[in-house]
């Protein structure tokens, strides 16, 4: 069933998007894959690096007739060059695309992975290369260490930035998402369930708020552009996009109430990542 989603500019890129996107790795099949988009979904997000690569391509097939109403990103972990640009080839081909519109510096979690992506000989070279020929369109990048994409944000080199962030992990309000405000990066957040922890089935506790409130929460800071959910199950992805389309963020009296739940979770460790 297709919503009427909540839309967006995404930061400098330009580009019009809806506030939910896809986020690759989870689901196996094409048919997984148009079902989300048949929410009327038009960001999507993968990695050369998710499943081994089986992600883009079933994401690719997937794609077949509608990869012109998309904003199509996808990642690279390499941090040469070189390698970075074999990736976005190999993403292309299997993609069935002539470009994207994202290409992201992937994972940039450790000193060494921002130095060498933004050092001579780096990916950042790569990208900057591929964006002149029209491989893509616009440069992002992705981390889950906050500091480190904060320093990749305040260079103003790159379009977008994929984070994670929710009701119960603040941290990026300090400075990622300031530097996002003020290089016009626009921000793409993944991670607003926790994986899904802060829902109450996984959490343990049966006075969870409905999982739709935690994308309504990132929603509504004013640096978020557009919340991912990973197709872990299609079903849950149709309900947020149903609820979405109905209302898109919380009264603040609401947002303090899922800070606290969130808060209440962390503190007694349901909320650790393993």
């Amino acid at each position: 069933m297709r919503y009427d989603l909540p839309t967006t500019t995404l930061g400098r890129t330009g580009l019009t998007v809806t506030r939910l996107g896809i986020g690759g790795a989870y689901c196996e099949t094409v048919e997984g894959y148009r079902r989300a988009l048949d929410c009327g979904v038009t960001y999507v997000d993968t990695a050369r690096a998710y499943r081994d690569g089986k992600d883009e391509e079933v994401l690719g097939e997937a794609l077949a007739g509608r990869r012109q109403d998309l904003v199509l990103a996808t990642k690279s972990v390499k941090r040469s060059a070189a390698e970075a640009r074999e990736e976005l080839e190999t993403s292309l081909r299997l993609l069935r695309t002539d470009h994207v519109d994202i290409w992201q510096m992937h994972y940039i979690n450790a000193r060494e992975d921002l130095e060498q992506m933004l050092g001579p000989g780096g990916s950042l070279e790569a990208a900057r290369k591929a964006q002149e020929q029209g491989l893509t369109r616009y440069i992002g990048v992705t981390g889950h260490q906050w500091e480190l994409i904060t320093e990749a944000v305040a260079t103003g080199a790159f379009d977008t930035v994929l984070c994670w962030y929710n009701c119960a992990y603040k941290e990026p309000e300090a400075a990622l998402f300031p530097a996002a405000m003020t290089h016009g990066t626009g921000v793409v957040i993944m991670n607003a369930s926790r994986n899904d922890k802060l829902f109450g089935e996984k959490a343990g506790v049966e006075d969870a708020p409905d999982p739709v409130d935690f994308y309504r929460y990132v929603l509504g800071h004013e640096a978020v552009d557009v919340t991912l959910v990973g197709l872990r199950d299609v079903a849950l992805f149709e309900r947020i996009a149903a609820g979405l389309a109905e209302r898109e963020t919380l009264t603040p009296p609401e947002r303090a109430a899922l800070e606290a739940y969130g808060a209440r979770l962390r503190e007694a460790g349901k909320l650790e990542m393993g």
